[in-house]
C-alpha cells in the first residue's frame, strides 16, 4: 500500500465517525414533545432529521420523517408539540386543476418542477409549486385549493 493510499484511508477513518455523530446529534436535538407529536400523528414513523428554525419570529422544528409505509414527509412542529403543517411531495397529476391553471396563468413561461401538498393543523390545504426562472433561480409559489395565489418564495 502506498503512503498516499494509507494517508487517505487514515483521514477517512478519522472523519467518518464525526459525520455519524453530527447526524445523530441533529436528530437528538429534537425535543421530546416534538418527537411525541410526530409519533402520535404517524405511529411507527422514523425521524430522519430535525432542526430548529425561526418562522415569522417564532421557534419551530422542521422534522423530516419516513412513515411505516415509507412515505417521506416533512412536518413543522412548535416546541410544545403542536403540529403546524405537514408537507408531502405529490405528483402533479394530483394537484387540483384550479391550482395548475392559476400557476400557468401567473407563470406562463415557467414549468412546474415539483409539487407539495401542505396541510395545516386546522385541515386547510395549500399547494406549493416549485419552478426555476429563466436564469435558473429556484422559486416556490403557494396556492389555495381553489387556485388563489398565496405567496412566492
Amino acid at each position: 500500500m502506498s503512503s498516499r493510499t494509507a494517508f487517505i484511508l487514515a483521514c477517512a477513518m478519522l472523519v467518518a465517525p464525526g459525520l455519524a455523530v453530527a447526524k445523530t446529534a441533529a436528530k437528538a436535538d429534537c425535543p421530546s414533545a416534538v418527537k411525541e407529536a410526530v409519533l402520535k400523528a404517524h405511529p411507527g414513523a422514523k425521524v430522519t432529521g430535525c432542526k430548529e428554525e425561526k418562522e415569522k419570529g417564532k421557534t419551530q422544528y422542521e422534522v423530516k420523517l419516513a412513515t411505516k409505509e415509507n412515505q417521506k414527509l416533512e412536518m413543522d412542529i412548535s416546541p410544545d408539540g403542536a403540529v403546524l403543517v405537514t408537507e408531502e411531495v405529490v405528483p402533479e397529476s394530483s394537484v387540483p386543476p384550479a391550482v395548475m391553471k392559476a400557476f400557468g396563468a401567473k407563470y406562463s413561461k415557467m414549468k412546474a418542477a415539483r409539487a407539495e401538498k401542505q396541510t395545516k393543523a386546522d385541515g386547510t390545504v395549500t399547494y406549493e409549486i416549485a419552478f426555476k426562472d429563466a436564469k435558473g433561480k429556484k422559486h416556490e409559489a403557494t396556492f389555495k385549493e381553489d387556485g388563489t395565489f398565496v405567496e412566492e418564495e
